[in-house]
């Protein structure tokens, strides 16, 4: 059964007039055109524009099946890794014999 949505994918505005176009299996452009003559015709072609684009609901994404979700597997809270410690310093021979000197 046909649906009539609002057109994700071919907008101009809000994509009524693309979503009438593929219900009806017209050319979007003759829909638009439509719409442009109502408007200055003063036929109410903005009013009727305002009103489809609050009722007609946007085309769904995946299809009318709607989308699956996998649920993701909780994952363990990072541990924590402590920072190496600087290496001690190692005394060299100068260090040493100014030790040797100081006592």
């Amino acid at each position: 059964m046909k649906r009539l949505y609002r057109s994700k994918s071919d907008v101009m505005i809000a994509g009524v007039c693309s979503g009438l176009a593929k219900y009806l299996d017209v050319d979007p452009t003759a829909i638009r055109l439509a719409f442009i003559l109502l408007l200055f015709l003063a036929l109410g072609g903005f009013w009727i524009y305002v009103i489809l684009w609050i009722i007609m609901p946007v085309e769904p994404a995946a299809g009318p099946e709607g989308v699956e979700v996998e649920a993701k597997p909780k994952t363990e809270a990072p541990k924590q890794v402590e920072s190496p410690k600087p290496a001690a310093a190692k005394k060299t021979s100068t260090a040493k014999s100014a030790e040797e000197k100081e006592k």
